[in-house]
């Protein structure tokens, strides 16, 4: 059944998403690092590139790293040339409002991408404030361009997004609500709406929303995804897992789904299917938390693959510093586990070095076990 579902193509579009979800958290640090993934595989005359570049360049600022080597695909306008300062010709192009604008929409269609335009100087400054990731600036400027054009199908769809952002889900599903009153059919406010629903728990209502959706010839595998949570959210475990193979099929990169998926699987106890669907999302996203969490406690609930578990406990002590002390101690049970009693000793005493003073409990268990090793009694 979950053959076809194994197979991998990571492609542009994911890695970016995930940068932008980065992004949107303020984890500029990884948002940079995967960014510059995305910016890897693109051609080197590919218009995405400047939208990308330009991410990249943000990421450095916000985290203080050194400036990423990165170049536009094409010459900057002579209007943006005129607008860089002319005393010092080795600094970098600084765009306007305007230009950071243009960078944010260039994926978009050209159609679409038309609807942005001419807004104003506020919704400007409050949609460049949502690609940043600065909720409540984006929130504050957005509500000013809602109150000059709030007849605006964009300045609704975009406040509502900031909102669910902000985290102020109510609020957020009353704006696009009016969004879509403007524009019924729009897949986007749709799928933004039942995305809010999601968050608010009222999963029958993401599901009105998203089957006629998800059914349409030629959809979008988010819509498909968005289903299979909906139904999740249900207790409709099989349906839910047909969702989010068919979100896969759609968009063999989709690594959202394998995790979902392989979440469930395990709600099904069906461990050996959670195992390989887990390690599938890991492999995409190698330095996502959650994604090596999940992994390396299947494998220890379950008493599965011990190098599989060993191998999400690397990347999380490289990725998630603050807890090593918890991935040291996971390391040392899966030793003992394959019988290297011995060899646990040393991340044993690592993790007791490394635990928080206030986790007391936590040390005590530690240093029991590190004992218990030493002595021979584990």
């Amino acid at each position: 059944m979950w053959g076809g579902f194994l197979k991998l193509v990571v492609g542009f579009e994911r890695t970016k998403q995930r940068g932008d979800r980065f992004f949107l958290d303020g984890d500029f640090h990884r948002a940079r690092h995967q960014y510059e993934r995305a910016r890897a595989v693109l051609p080197e005359l590919d218009y995405r590139i400047p939208t990308v570049d330009a991410l990249i360049r943000e990421c450095s600022v916000r985290t203080g790293e050194p400036p990423a080597s990165v170049h536009w695909s094409s010459p900057p306008s002579p209007l943006a040339l005129e607008r860089a300062d002319a005393s010092d010709e080795e600094s970098a192009f600084v765009p306007d409002m305007k230009d950071l604008l243009e960078l944010a929409i260039a994926e978009k269609s050209a159609p679409r991408a038309g609807l942005y335009r001419g807004l104003g100087s506020e919704f400007e400054s409050g949609y460049v404030a949502l690609v940043q990731g600065d909720a409540p600036r984006a929130t504050e400027r957005l509500r000013l361009a809602s109150r000059k054009a709030a007849g605006s199908f964009v300045v609704q769809l975009e406040l509502g997004r900031a909102l669910g952002m902000a985290g102020e889900m109510n609020a957020a599903r009353v704006e696009l609500e009016k969004a879509i009153r403007l524009l019924p059919l729009d897949v986007e406010a749709l799928s933004l709406l039942a995305a809010i629903y999601l968050q608010l728990h009222q999963y029958s209502e993401a599901e009105r929303i998203l089957l006629p959706i998800a059914d349409r010839e030629g959809s979008a595998a988010e819509s498909s995804f968005l289903l299979g949570q909906s139904l999740a959210g249900q207790g409709r475990r099989q349906d839910a897992l047909n969702r989010f193979r068919e979100a896969v099929e759609r968009d063999a990169g989709f690594h959202d789904a394998y995790f979902e998926a392989g979440k469930l699987l395990r709600q099904e106890k069906d461990d050996r299917g959670a195992l390989r669907l887990l390690v599938q999302a890991c492999s995409m996203v190698p330095d996502d938390v959650e994604y090596n969490r999940e992994l390396a406690t299947l494998v220890m609930d379950r008493e599965l693959d011990v190098a599989t578990g060993l191998a999400a406990c690397d990347r999380l002590m490289i990725t998630d510093e603050e807890n090593r002390w918890e991935y040291l101690g996971w390391v040392a049970d899966l030793y003992v586990r394959r019988g290297w009693k011995r060899e646990a000793i040393d991340p044993l005493r690592k993790a007791i070095d490394l635990v928080p003073p206030q986790r007391t409990r936590e040390r005590l268990s530690l240093q029991r076990r590190l004992v218990a090793l030493e002595t021979g009694g584990y």
